[in-house]
């Protein structure tokens, strides 16, 4: 079964490269937001398996966003993806329940490897 993702980010051009990235992995793409507002109801529409999220986001940021997540959505489990490169701000989105922080610039392994931590922790939360 395929695992359902929402992607929150801004920036079109890093979406698409997510898209190309999770091509063939197992992942379904169910919907992207550009904004933290959008994301939310998103989020709450879809209950993703898998919410990839960015921390810089118009209208809401990525913090906010995830600390309304585990309240919509209590399955899904987050990735976050940012250029923010900043300990606390990193320990305080992990603090929230993202499971890995990856920076900005980041690679195809770094991606598919932190994916496929995140999908391995919600399913081990899945199966008890």
């Amino acid at each position: 079964m395929a695992v359902k993702c929402v992607i929150v980010e801004d920036a079109l051009f890093i979406r698409e490269i997510y898209r190309f990235f999770l091509q063939g992995q197992g992942i379904d793409i169910v919907a992207e937001a550009s904004d933290g507002l959008d994301a939310l109801e998103k989020i709450k529409l879809h209950q993703p398996d898998l919410i990839i999220l960015d921390l810089v986001l118009p209208l809401k940021n990525g913090l906010d966003v995830l600390k309304e997540v585990s309240e919509i959505s209590s399955q899904s489990k987050c990735l976050v993806i940012s250029s923010v490169d900043d300990e606390e701000i990193r320990s305080k989105a992990l603090a929230l329940g993202a499971i890995q922080y990856v920076f900005k610039p980041f690679t195809k392994t770094q991606l598919l490897d932190a994916v496929n931590l995140v999908i391995q922790k919600y399913q081990e939360v899945q199966n008890g």
